[in-house]
């Protein structure tokens, strides 16, 4: 079973494909730069590409002969895969967190200086449920995280409950709807069981079979 990501934010006015595979292949690996882009390509409705951010991160050593801790710099390389559909101003970064979504934003704009604004979605955790619960099959509510949780006066905080009845997990999660961090959902694909994990910034995590991979990134795309 493979994991996969697929964070999702909406792209307003993004050109069209081949322009912006037009300047990637422009912008290319500059060793001077930031950003850099590994691999591009487009189709008549989407232009994909890979693009890499190098950053400086200090390392400590111990020098035991001198009895000294120095500091090195090593650079680090975060890889960001994506792709963006401009006539449904849809932006989709396969890779990351929420904060892969700021980090190709700022590439396009910056970097490629295309005249784009990306904006977060907001995802509708319980409506997501309901829906995941009517378009599979063997549906099941696993797990939740809720921000802020009192039990009782002596009990407060992150509260992660796990579920072993999916209409029991639904009714606490209405309780708490304005709380919910990131919910855990189980259903059946083709090949196997797919996992997958909700938050309500549209970024998911999931996995699933190989064979599973494009079904089940489907079926979390109709969500949105």
């Amino acid at each position: 079973m493979a994991s996969y990501k697929l964070n999702v934010a909406r792209i307003r006015g993004c050109p069209q494909p081949a322009e912006v595979e037009k300047a990637m292949a422009a912008f290319g690996l500059p060793e001077a730069e930031e950003f850099g882009v590994l691999n591009h390509s487009a189709t008549e409705s989407a232009a994909f590409g890979t693009i890499v951010r190098k950053t400086q991160q200090a390392v400590q050593t111990l020098d035991e002969e001198a009895g000294e801790v120095t500091a090195s710099a090593v650079e680090r390389v975060h890889v960001y895969p994506f792709g963006v559909r401009p006539e449904g101003e849809v932006l989709e970064v396969y890779a990351g967190s929420a904060s892969s979504i700021e980090q190709v934003a700022t590439f396009f704009s910056s970097c490629l200086a295309l005249p784009t604004v990306v904006e977060t979605i907001e995802l509708d955790v319980l409506s997501a449920i309901e829906k995941l619960g009517k378009m599979t099959k063997r549906f099941q509510l696993r797990a939740a995280r809720i921000s802020d949780y009192a039990h009782n006066s002596y009990m407060a905080g992150a509260y992660a409950p796990k579920f072993l009845d999916t209409q029991h997990g639904v009714n606490f999660l209405e309780e708490y709807v304005d709380y919910i961090s990131s919910a855990q959902v189980r259903f059946a694909a083709e090949a196997g069981l797919a996992n997958v994990h909700l938050s309500p910034k549209a970024c998911f995590r999931y996995s699933c079979h190989e064979d599973d991979q494009p079904t089940v990134q489907g079926i979390v795309r109709k969500l949105l």
